[in-house]
């Protein structure tokens, strides 16, 4: 295992998805016919999660990776497999949070983006042409998945944010822990920057981890992973 773990150590900080959420309990696959993932990999509540996304979003993985001049094999391709997934439910999660707070994202956003990005444009301009040739031979969507897909990222950030805004830490809240774990307040200002970083981290996992077991208690999620 350790061995495994030195050989793909690249691989895995390369792949490894930047969602807040490190853990999801998946629940029971006894509920669902064998064949079932054939038209979906996951359930969040009511939402499937397809199994065309999926893939897409696994072979777009295992096409960067093999970019950066990595061999694939099955041991890593599980790996990738098992973190896509993780990454296309946790968007999932965020996205339905976002919608029960009333946070949304406007059309104008998701124009702004495309129609800022370097991928559209010619001559520094951008495109109709460009976007729409871009999204169907690149990304191998319609303009209208694309967009969609746009507007679930930002809505997950946004949510993400708003979560981070909460629970800010306080210069009160800062000073308080740094005398409570070191008895004294000793080299304070040498240390405050890393110390409020390991703060809020720890701060943030406690919050991330009674968002995650409220979400779960309220929405069943399911994966048929296994099955494929």
């Amino acid at each position: 295992m350790i061995s495994f773990l030195i050989k793909y150590k690249r691989a895995i900080l390369i792949i490894t998805l930047a969602f807040f959420i490190g853990s999801i309990a998946y629940i029971g696959l006894d509920s669902y016919q064998s064949g079932a993932f054939r038209d979906k990999i996951a359930m969040v509540g009511n939402t499937p999660i397809t199994y065309r996304m999926f893939s897409k979003a696994t072979d777009t993985q295992i096409r960067a990776l093999q970019k950066n001049g990595l061999d694939i094999d099955a041991q890593m391709s599980n790996i990738i497999k098992q973190q896509v997934l993780s990454g296309l439910i946790n968007e999932e999660i965020l996205n339905q949070a976002a919608e029960e707070f009333g946070i949304a994202v406007a059309d104008y956003e998701v124009a702004l983006d495309i129609h800022s990005s370097p991928l559209f444009s010619q001559n520094g301009q951008f495109t109709k042409q460009a976007y729409e040739d871009a999204v169907k031979y690149q990304v191998g969507a319609t303009p209208a998945q694309f967009e969609e897909q746009i507007r679930r990222s930002k809505l997950a950030d946004r949510f993400r944010m708003a979560l981070y805004s909460i629970y800010k830490l306080t210069p009160e809240e800062v000073r308080f822990s740094y005398l409570t774990q070191n008895g004294n307040m000793k080299n304070f200002e040498k240390n405050k920057a890393d110390f409020e970083k390991q703060l809020f981290e720890t701060k943030m996992e406690t919050a991330q981890q009674a968002f995650l077991e409220d979400f779960n208690n309220r929405v069943q999620i399911k994966t048929f992973l296994d099955q494929e």
